[in-house]
């Protein structure tokens, strides 16, 4: 999602609904892998294991990346987003 043209990446669990959203300074792969790390390694902390990801085609340049750490990856369909987080969007823009 951008707000004025500034970046930011939605992460949600279906699990337990935790959610966190970040400022990127862009759209590169190095940048995506450094948030999406940050965001894995939080959940073993809490007790939690992600084993699936479900994302948006703009992010099809991690998925061999987080296959090699364990992690299935789903894509969505062309100009199709991940429901969960169209919601959590919407639920944040109302707020």
């Amino acid at each position: 999602m951008n707000i004025n043209k500034i970046p930011f990446i939605f992460t949600r669990s279906s699990t337990i609904l935790f959610g966190t959203i970040e400022m990127i300074k862009d759209n590169r792969r190095a940048t995506i892998m450094k948030f999406l790390k940050q965001v894995i390694n939080t959940y073993p902390g809490i007790g939690f294991k992600i084993r699936h990801i479900l994302r948006d085609r703009q992010f099809d340049c991690i998925r061999k990346e987080m296959e090699v750490i364990g992690i299935n990856v789903n894509t969505t369909a062309h100009n199709e987003l991940v429901p969960e987080i169209k919601r959590y969007i919407r639920t944040v823009e109302k707020e």
